[in-house]
């Protein structure tokens, strides 16, 4: 059933207003700035300087997602050494000076177009990533545009940026209008496109104004090779914005429905795992719309999405936020354990093999726009019995006897016998891993095990770490294999927490009863406020339950999340 469009909102730069050349300013604008600061550099000195700030605070500001006031940013980013009394009070000028010396032009058929979108009975508002809390208000006010808005949203204002959902959900709250009666209308796939899609809105529109370039100036932020990668389709394709008007002729009137799907106004900043819906009894792509109606706007591919799979589930509709190495799974799990195709193999041949595979599953997640790759680095091939006889003991409930504690000191001791010729490999092959990922722009997150004789452990993961300090490659919690190998008397859960929380990339959240994971949150053992407390601001959540949950379980434990504070409700 195609949607009932109700409201349209629009980005600015690229889609409303273009620039011409990204490179050139106006030096008198400059100059003007100059003067009003009292410097004493020449122009390309302070506008050198101020570029480098711009690349300071992007790289601080997008791995969250996050936007400044013009104030925080001038006094904290782009003139930190001057008074920041003096900076904050007048820092709207300043940016406004700053930003002017960019020529830019309205597209020429916008105000038309708008005028004639709000006549045919559309709400309109504005979504748009930038640093001026001014600019786009006045443009609306030179046009004789303003009443024609219900909303407009704009990330130095609101303090978040495209493509984070809360923008776009907040933009149809104020519009008082459903997600999926929206469409929005931006020139990037990789904010406008994703954005929309996770927040899910009804369609999105791309403008290709060829020839022209994104207002916002910061040549780090503005590649648009960036984005060629990407394998997302939008809804529509346009060149002019006047060619909305053969998409949209007016809004039809629609018996008001009572669906369930209203409860995805009210999102989680989360990613359900697709471990969830792969075996389900319903056809996979249906999965991901009943997952929408319990508030997820995001998805993990899990490894057990084989190419069949793969195929199956709607790319252009659903977004896919992180990929779980491997996928799409060519080898199921008991396929890699028999082949020895791990990164940890200590057979050269099968090793590559193994990073191969890793390298392939960084190839889907770039096609896709992802965020995050997690990867299992590996395993110990040995006998494992003493494990298996470990949890069989526990299960019979003799934890802490001296024949339990027995024979786990003396698993402990064969593992750290056995396990040094393959992590030696390990190190080799994350290595491999990190220069292949490096360019992506991916984050690459190396995961806690549930097995005791699968690496890492906690010494094993600290040399893991430093194989690369850089922010985008670190931890991914796993907050059942902690809870059950802490169960089992093993690791504390917290130690996890405590040694690297602060290289945590992502977590994959469920409950644990025993040492039974993949649990409702809310039902088992788990201290899900106790990990709040570590999780980093720029980690990226996922939900990784069993597919016998229910979709009211699943928004019973995103609650018990929610109110713990390891997510966020949007």
């Amino acid at each position: 059933m195609e949607p009932t469009i109700k409201a349209i909102f629009f980005d600015i730069g690229g889609t409303l207003r273009i620039s011409d050349d990204k490179h050139n300013r106006d030096a008198h604008k400059i100059e003007e700035l100059i003067a009003f600061l009292g410097e004493k550099s020449s122009v390309d000195e302070f506008t050198a300087r101020i570029r480098r700030g711009e690349k300071a605070y992007r790289k601080w500001s997008k791995p969250a997602y996050l936007e400044l006031s013009e104030a925080e940013l001038w006094s904290r980013f782009l003139l930190p050494e001057y008074p920041k009394s003096f900076i904050q009070e007048n820092a709207v000028k300043i940016n406004q000076l700053w930003r002017e010396s960019h020529i830019k032009h309205l597209l020429p058929d916008m105000a038309d177009t708008i005028r004639e979108l709000s006549q045919r009975g559309y709400k309109l508002g504005i979504i748009s990533n930038t640093t001026s809390s001014v600019e786009a208000h006045q443009i609306l006010a030179e046009n004789n545009l303003t009443d024609l808005f219900s909303c407009v949203i704009l990330s130095a204002v609101f303090g978040r940026r495209k493509p984070h959902p809360s923008l776009f959900l907040e933009a149809a709250r104020r519009a008082e209008v459903k997600p999926w009666e929206c469409a929005y209308v931006g020139d990037r796939l990789s904010r406008d496109l994703l954005g929309a899609r996770q927040s899910n809105y009804g369609e999105v529109v791309i403008i290709n104004a060829q020839g022209y370039f994104d207002d916002e100036f910061d040549p780090d932020d503005y590649q648009p090779e960036k984005d060629t990668h990407l394998i997302l389709k939008p809804d529509h394709s346009i060149r002019r914005l006047s060619d909305l008007l053969s998409i949209y002729p007016g809004v039809k009137q629609t018996v008001p429905e009572s669906s369930p799907a209203e409860k995805t106004y009210v999102m989680y900043d989360a990613a359900l795992s697709t471990m969830w819906g792969v075996d389900q009894k319903i056809p996979f792509n249906k999965t991901f719309s009943m997952a929408r109606e319990a508030g997820f706007g995001r998805f993990e591919l899990n490894h057990k999405v084989v190419p069949a799979l793969y195929e199956e589930w709607d790319r252009n509709k659903f977004y896919i936020s992180s990929v779980h190495d491997p996928c799409p799974a060519v080898f199921t799990m008991d396929d890699f354990k028999v082949n020895d195709f791990q990164v940890s193999s200590l057979d050269e041949a099968r090793r590559i093999k193994g990073v191969d595979i890793v390298k392939a599953s960084i190839d889907t997640a770039y096609s896709l726009g992802a965020k995050t790759v997690i990867i299992h680095p590996g395993m110990i091939v040995t006998d494992r019995s003493r494990d298996r006889k470990l949890r069989e003991m526990y299960r019979k409930g003799l934890k802490n006897t001296p024949e339990y504690e027995t024979l786990k000191l003396e698993m402990v001791v064969h593992r750290s016998e056995v396990a040094r010729p393959h992590f030696d490999q390990v190190l080799k092959s994350i290595s491999e891993i990190i220069e292949y990922a490096r360019p992506s722009g991916l984050c690459i997150g190396l995961e806690n095990r549930y097995r005791y004789y699968d690496i890492p452990i906690l010494e094993e993961m600290e040399e893991l770490m430093n194989l690369c300090t850089e922010s985008w490659f670190g931890f991914q919690y796993d907050s059942g294999h902690a809870q059950t190998l802490s169960a089992l008397g093993i690791c504390e859960h917290e130690e996890w927490l405590k040694r690297f929380g602060n290289r945590i990339i992502g977590t994959h959240l469920h409950d644990v009863q025993g040492i039974m994971d993949h649990l409702q949150p809310g039902v088992g053992d788990v201290d899900f406020k106790l990990i709040a407390r570590y999780l980093p601001s720029t980690a990226y959540r996922t939900l990784e339950v069993a597919p016998e949950l229910t979709l009211d379980e699943i928004r019973q434990g995103m609650e018990v999340l929610a109110d713990a504070g390891c997510v966020a409700r949007l």
